[in-house]
C-alpha cells in the first residue's frame, strides 16, 4: 500500500480538478436548458459533442479515483473517500457532491423538457400529416411515405 497521505493528497487533487469540471458542465447544462426554451435548437448540436468530452473527462477522473483508493485499500465509493481524506478535506468533498447532485438534476430536467418538446413536435407532425389527405403508403425500406412519386414544391 502506497504512502496514506501521498494518496489522500491525490485523491483531494482529483477532488478539485472535477469540481471544477463540474461547474463547468453545470453552466453547459444551463445554456442547454435555455436553448430548449427556443426555437433554434441547432446550438444543441455543438452542446452535444461538448457532452460528451465532458463524459470523457468524467471517466477518467473515475477511473483514476478508483485507482487512488485501490491503491490505498478502500472501497471505491462515497465511503471509501471520505474515509481517505482528512476532516479539513471535507468541504472540498461537500462541494463536490453537491455540484454532482445540481448537473444531475439539471440534466434530469433537460431530459425532460426534450422528452416533451419531441412529445409535441410528434402530435403537431401526426395532426398535419393526418389532414393533409394525402394517403400513406410504405417504401421498400418499410418507412412510411407520403404521395409515392410526388415532388417536392420548387422542383422539376
Amino acid at each position: 500500500m502506497a504512502d496514506r497521505n501521498a494518496l489522500r493528497t491525490r485523491l483531494l487533487s482529483l477532488l478539485v480538478a472535477e469540481t471544477r469540471q463540474l461547474g463547468e458542465f453545470a453552466q453547459l447544462l444551463e445554456r442547454e436548458q435555455q436553448i430548449l426554451g427556443q426555437r433554434d435548437v441547432e446550438p444543441l448540436f455543438a452542446i452535444s459533442e461538448e457532452k460528451n468530452r465532458f463524459a470523457r473527462q468524467f471517466q477518467q477522473f473515475a477511473d483514476s479515483r478508483t485507482a487512488v483508493l485501490t491503491q490505498a485499500g478502500v472501497e471505491a465509493s462515497r465511503e471509501g473517500v471520505e474515509s481517505l481524506l482528512d476532516e479539513a478535506d471535507l468541504p472540498a468533498w461537500q462541494t463536490y457532491l453537491e455540484l454532482a447532485i445540481r448537473a444531475r438534476n439539471l440534466n434530469e430536467t433537460n431530459g425532460l423538457i426534450l422528452t416533451q418538446r419531441l412529445a409535441h413536435n410528434h402530435q403537431a407532425l401526426a395532426i398535419l400529416m393526418a389532414h393533409s389527405d394525402q394517403p400513406t403508403v410504405y417504401g421498400p425500406d418499410g418507412a412510411s411515405r407520403t404521395r409515392p412519386g410526388s415532388r417536392s414544391l420548387g422542383s422539376y
